[in-house]
């Protein structure tokens, strides 16, 4: 609201972005033609093509369907579950449209614990510890906890709609034709990228960045470094969600518009570097992060 005040031509940068589809059906072709190339690969030559270019290629779609999550491709709740559900084919797992659930709660409740996805369950900080082995073990895990087992702990569920219903079967389709015209192989590919692309990589590393504490006491932190110029600019996590409205190509304006109120707070400046900090400072675990315990009025009053 202050910045708005200050500076009312950030409402310029609200809407759509339509070109971001453009380069999403580029990246997703690209996938395909990798897949089709891994079909031919041995086992060791299929996991360094998945890290070094498939998980860079996941983590551009996965933002994409990010962007689709707030209608910030096609501007419509139907075309960007549409485009959201194309971004996803490569991913060998459908997870468009449960992004879109989780991540809108996680916009709504941000830091509560039972409602906000992105927070860790009290058991799952406590038995992950703030060692360096049990961290190392989290990271490795980090694509099934974070997909699967925290949308557990948060009270309102995915409905089962026709759209979550398309993806599973769009998913499913594209996998089968994956198998049958290109091999186990290629399908193998698909999944390593996807599985790399949150995991154990540099671009995994956002899921740390955006709101464990490291050095600063602020619950929200952005990420100002070259990972940027592949992924929309997600690293601006601060200016994302004080604008949740504003496509991510447009982040670095808004940030340019309003300089006093990021210029001095603590962002990260290498994924590598988020990764290696976590793992090996103790100070630094699961819960090193804001946690609300009040109940949100919105639920309160439901109840």
């Amino acid at each position: 609201m202050r910045i708005l005040a200050e500076h009312p031509e950030v409402k310029r940068l609200f809407g759509a972005h339509p070109a971001t589809a453009t380069t999403a059906a580029c990246v997703v072709a690209l996938q395909f033609a990798l897949a089709a190339l891994a079909g031919g690969l041995p086992w060791w030559a299929i996991l360094i093509l998945a890290y070094a270019v498939g998980a860079f290629c996941m983590h551009y779609l996965h933002v994409v369907i990010h962007e689709c999550s707030h209608n910030l491709v096609l501007g419509r709740a139907s075309l960007d579950k549409a485009c959201a559900i194309f971004a996803n084919l490569p991913g060998a797992v459908p997870s468009a449209m449960g992004f879109r659930h989780y991540h809108l709660l996680h916009h709504s409740y941000l830091g509560h614990r039972g409602l906000d996805p992105d927070v860790a369950p009290k058991w799952e900080a406590a038995l992950i510890g703030r060692g360096p082995l049990g961290k190392i073990v989290w990271v490795l895990l980090q694509p099934f906890t974070y997909s699967f087992l925290h949308p557990l702990q948060v009270r309102k569920r995915i409905p089962f709609d026709r759209w979550t219903i398309a993806n599973i079967l769009v998913i499913a389709a594209a996998d089968a034709l994956v198998v049958t015209f290109l091999g186990w192989p290629a399908l193998a590919y698909l999944a390593l990228s996807t599985y790399f692309a949150v995991g154990p990589h540099p671009t995994g590393a956002h899921i740390l960045q955006e709101h464990i504490i490291f050095d600063a006491s602020y619950e929200t932190a952005s990420y100002y470094g070259p990972v940027n110029r592949i992924s929309i600019n997600h690293g601006f996590h601060l200016e994302h969600h004080d604008f949740p409205t504003v496509p991510g190509v447009r982040l670095s304006r808004l940030r340019a518009l309003a300089p006093k109120h990021y210029e001095n707070r603590f962002a990260h400046r290498s994924r590598l570097a988020t990764l290696w900090q976590f793992v090996f400072d103790r100070r630094i675990g699961l819960d090193s992060r804001v946690i609300r315990t009040n109940e949100p009025a919105s639920t309160a009053a439901a109840a």
